[in-house]
């Protein structure tokens, strides 16, 4: 008989738990947002040859300036590895998110055309 009784006064005993965690769900849908466009390209007037989007996540010891500049350095080797060769570039974004206290840094650089420079003699 206590068999049954320890079975019945379980389902009494159950509860439910929630935790709450604000700004973890925004900020995890913002990075995830940004991944996306950084693989997907942010819009379809740019040229991919051209730009080159990055992610990066830092580790816990890196400020946010070493995570942009780290993110902004992968973009371009990316860009450099695409062209061939080193190329001129500018920055066109890099924003950075903390999720979890890790920060991630999304950034794109642009290849920039150089005007080609007249030779002598020419006018």
């Amino acid at each position: 008989m206590k068999h049954i009784l320890v079975l019945l006064a379980l389902p009494v005993v159950s509860a439910c738990v929630s935790i709450d965690l604000p700004g973890v769900v925004s900020d995890s849908a913002k990075v995830a947002k940004e991944t996306y466009r950084s693989v997907a390209g942010a819009s379809s007037s740019t040229d991919s040859s051209e730009s080159v989007s990055n992610t990066y996540i830092g580790q816990e010891t890196q400020t946010p300036a070493e995570v942009k500049s780290l993110c902004v350095g992968e973009a371009a080797a990316k860009l450099f590895k695409a062209s061939g060769k080193e190329v001129p570039y500018t920055i066109t974004q890099n924003t950075i998110s903390t999720v979890n206290n890790s920060v991630a840094a999304t950034c794109t650089v642009k290849a920039t055309k150089v005007a080609p420079t007249p030779s002598p003699g020419t006018k």
